[in-house]
């Protein structure tokens, strides 16, 4: 188990310092990015946390900014478990509707949370970041739209997709 977390920790740095954070990169490296990130948390928290990726394969060769996930889903894990000692679902989805991608960050410890405002205090700076390289790079046809759910969190992003888009 050392040596699997070592091997994904190494996979993770490896790819963190190759990307650059202004590029486009796929959705499928994205989301490997985010695989590799939660397997490494997965190690750290063990049984306390799940998690679920549900990408359609046919959306693997759009384009979006390169670590657009990340702090939508180092939020999920710091907020998600800092509340709870009860398991914790991280799910990661992308589906297209129409034109428009949707990338669906949720956080749900099914109604277990230690006390009603046990999620750790936030500064909205990851919240922050993402709208700010959102409106950068898609103008005002982009949004994140974030808020709590039952027993949890819930955090969307939408882009337009390319016209090459979803032919991955």
């Amino acid at each position: 188990a050392a040596g699997a977390m070592i091997r994904d920790l190494a996979a993770f740095f490896r790819t963190g310092l190759v990307e650059d954070p202004a590029a486009d990169v796929s959705l499928a490296d994205e989301v490997e990015f985010q695989r590799l990130y939660l397997a490494i948390e997965q190690a750290r928290f063990g049984e306390r946390l799940r998690v679920s990726v549900d990408v359609t394969a046919k959306l693997n060769g759009v384009k979006l900014p390169a670590l657009l996930l990340q702090p939508l889903v180092e939020n999920a894990v710091k907020h998600g478990l800092g509340g709870t000692t009860a398991p914790v679902l991280i799910k990661v989805r992308a589906w297209q509707d129409g034109a428009m991608l949707h990338l669906n960050v949720t956080d749900c410890s099914h109604g277990q949370l230690a006390m009603p405002d046990a999620r750790q205090p936030s500064t909205g700076i990851g919240l922050a970041n993402v709208r700010a390289r959102l409106a950068a790079r898609f103008g005002p046809t982009a949004a994140l739209t974030a808020g709590p759910i039952k027993d949890g969190w819930s955090s969307t992003i939408t882009v337009p997709l390319e016209p090459e888009a979803g032919r991955g």
